[in-house]
């Protein structure tokens, strides 16, 4: 992703486009004095303040994201797994200092955008396809995303098949380890969510809280967009389910 942005004494310009191919990033690299491109669609905000400076923040995306694998994976009867999937994750561009004002926001990465669930009960989410790995160092990181846990419960006699898994990325908060001073944009945890399957189609959902996270030593940098409730578990649709159509 590349992104151009521009000062003048009334308003911010600023541009993004993504390259042709897709490489892991885990850093910002800055340039001064570039050409503006002509054929990118510029947008301009007014501000008529003395704010000149810009900062850089992570955050996940704004509705539910969709992980698609070209395998399926089954949980077998009375048991537990944990897979990691990655979500994408948004660049924050805010001006000033101390209170920041929000410029604008963009994917790190080009998405596309599919309907999922049922035409009554479901919703606009973003696509990715990736493995739903079992080892979190096998999830495939391009070009920035958070690592997001699924724990799975499967407390019924079936087993549990499923090769998609639909996260609302929108209701969970964002990490990273302490420890780390630079590079912002790497090693980016997700919430863990939680599905405890009673049985076919009875499924329950919820994202488990701060102190599992927070206990891996990791610190949060960003919020949730909207708080979590029990609205998008107790839908029509299931979490996870095969789909025939995807």
């Amino acid at each position: 992703m590349s992104i151009w942005i521009s000062r003048t004494t009334a308003d911010w310009l600023y541009a993004w486009s993504y390259p042709q191919t897709v490489e892991p990033a885990t850093d910002l690299t800055f340039d001064t004095e570039v050409p503006k491109p002509e054929d990118l669609a510029w947008t301009r905000v007014i501000a008529p303040d003395e704010r000149r400076s810009v900062s850089f923040a992570p955050r996940l995306a704004d509705r539910g994201v969709v992980i698609k694998s070209d395998e399926s994976v089954t949980v077998l009867p009375r048991s537990n797994a944990e897979l990691h999937v990655p979500l994408p994750v948004w660049l924050v561009v805010s001006t000033g200092e101390g209170e920041q004002r929000l410029l604008f926001e963009a994917p790190t990465r080009e998405l596309h955008r599919r309907w999922f669930g049922s035409s009554m009960q479901g919703s606009l989410c973003y696509s990715v396809f990736s493995r739903l790995a079992s080892d979190r160092r096998a999830v495939e990181l391009q070009p920035v995303s958070a690592i997001c846990p699924i724990r799975i419960r499967n407390h019924s006699n079936e087993q549990f098949r499923t090769d998609s898994v639909f996260v609302q990325a929108s209701q969970c908060r964002l990490y990273r380890p302490r420890s780390q001073t630079s590079s912002p944009f790497a090693n980016l945890e997700a919430s863990t969510v939680v599905v405890t399957v009673a049985g076919t189609d009875e499924l329950s959902f919820s994202i488990a809280s701060d102190r599992s996270r927070l206990a891996d030593d990791l610190e949060q940098i960003a919020d949730w967009r909207k708080r979590p409730d029990d609205s998008w578990w107790k839908r029509g649709y299931m979490l996870f389910q095969r789909i025939s159509n995807y």
